[in-house]
């Protein structure tokens, strides 16, 4: 395998052009692996395949990444735009939501307190049983925590054994390009409860953990923060997702960071086999699975 690294001083042709330089006419370059870990080849050129570039060509070159940048400014234009149309009903909102604040806040308060009871009474349980880290999983009916809605919460210890598992029932009435990713389906959910009814169970669960595992973990915790669960402040929350795209390799030029790759990329990366367990990926409980797995192997070594 020929890698970047065993020619220094070969570049892309962006990164020739970002130095005043282009390829000669018939420069031949050679593929040549950004890393060991990359997927793509990609075509470099030695300093004797360059010459110096006008201005001119350099513009042309430049161009459709000029043309790139400019898309995103005008979608950037467009939706300051909308946000500017949306922060009309957005104040009509916030009389709504400090309604519903007032009316669940005594709730919220007594949530708070059993933590601060449960966490002094199970210290000691946790401390003998070893038993402070978990790992949690979420399926919803979208991507956006302030409008979207949960449809199942997954929660497995480091052992996993399972601590919690349940569908859940949302107020909208279909979600049909969520469902086409979890498979989670109305009639799936038609006689499961309300988040609200659980709620109580799940801080139980959280309010002793030590360390938080999950894959997007911030997509997991952000829904569940905005359904009234409380994450411990000081608990350790690891992000395998995160954890895995430096070992994957992936580079992308565009962010200038190692791209994140989907939980089934990492398991299948580790060999980890989803028959394992009764459920298909994607369902929360089996991606609390495959998550832990992954966590495993990335620390094990």
């Amino acid at each position: 395998m020929e890698i970047r690294s065993s020619y220094p001083d070969y570049k892309t042709i962006r990164q020739w052009a970002l130095q005043g330089y282009l390829p000669r006419e018939g420069a031949e370059g050679k593929e040549l692996w950004a890393n060991r870990y990359c997927q793509d080849k990609y075509m470099y050129y030695s300093p004797d395949e360059v010459c110096a570039a006008t201005k001119e060509q350099l513009y042309e070159y430049f161009g459709p990444e000029r043309e790139h940048r400019n898309t995103l400014a005008r979608e950037k234009l467009l939706k300051k735009r909308k946000l500017e149309k949306e922060e009309a009903k957005r104040l009509l909102k916030l009389e709504q939501d400090e309604m519903i604040r007032n009316a669940v806040q005594p709730y919220i308060e007594r949530i708070v307190e059993l933590q601060r009871i449960i966490k002094a009474i199970s210290s000691d349980e946790a401390s003998e049983t070893g038993s402070q880290t978990i790992v949690i999983d979420t399926e919803t009916t979208g991507l956006d925590p302030e409008k979207d809605e949960l449809l199942q919460v997954s929660i497995i210890d480091s052992n996993g054994d399972m601590l919690f598992n349940s569908y859940f029932k949302p107020c909208v009435k279909s979600w049909d390009s969520a469902q086409r990713v979890n498979g989670i389906s109305p009639d799936m959910v038609q006689d499961a409860p309300r988040i609200s009814d659980r709620i109580i169970d799940i801080n139980t669960l959280l309010c002793g953990a030590k360390k938080i595992i999950g894959y997007n973990t911030s997509f997991d915790i952000g829904f569940l923060a905005n359904n009234g669960v409380c994450v411990p402040q000081d608990a350790e929350i690891v992000d395998v997702m995160a954890d895995f795209a430096p070992i994957y390799g992936e580079y992308s030029e565009h962010y200038g960071d190692y791209k994140w790759q989907k939980l089934t990329t990492a398991a299948s990366y580790y060999g980890y086999d989803w028959n394992c367990h009764p459920y298909g990926a994607h369902n929360s409980l089996a991606d609390c699975y495959a998550t832990l797995y992954v966590y495993n192997k990335i620390y094990s070594h």
